[in-house]
């Protein structure tokens, strides 16, 4: 689950819950603007990360959920919220050095 949260005054924060979302992660991680990263790990077994928060200054924001929208399609209420990332259905691999067929 992705979770934008904007509960803290002049602050934004995405957090990123389960796999699925390793995703988003892996592609906003080296973004300039984070402020810092907050690890949240299993109490009982500390080696497994639960989950991952990504903090931002709220004027930010616009640019966030443009992130957000264009490359995983997620859109977010004007006061944040939860969403769920679906994963795209299994495209079938084209041949190497085929083009793509326009209709």
């Amino acid at each position: 689950m992705t979770t934008l949260d904007m509960s803290t005054p002049g602050e934004l924060r995405l957090v990123l819950q389960g796999e699925a979302e390793n995703v988003i992660l892996t592609t906003v991680r080296r973004w300039p603007h984070w402020l810092r990263a907050e690890v949240e790990r299993n109490p009982a077994d500390q080696s497994q990360c639960v989950a991952v928060t990504l903090v931002t200054e709220s004027g930010q924001e616009a640019t966030l959920r443009e992130i957000l929208r264009r490359s995983f399609g997620l859109i977010f209420p004007p006061e944040g919220g939860s969403r769920t990332l679906v994963a795209p259905p299994n495209a079938k691999p084209r041949p190497r050095g085929a083009k793509p067929r326009l209709h």
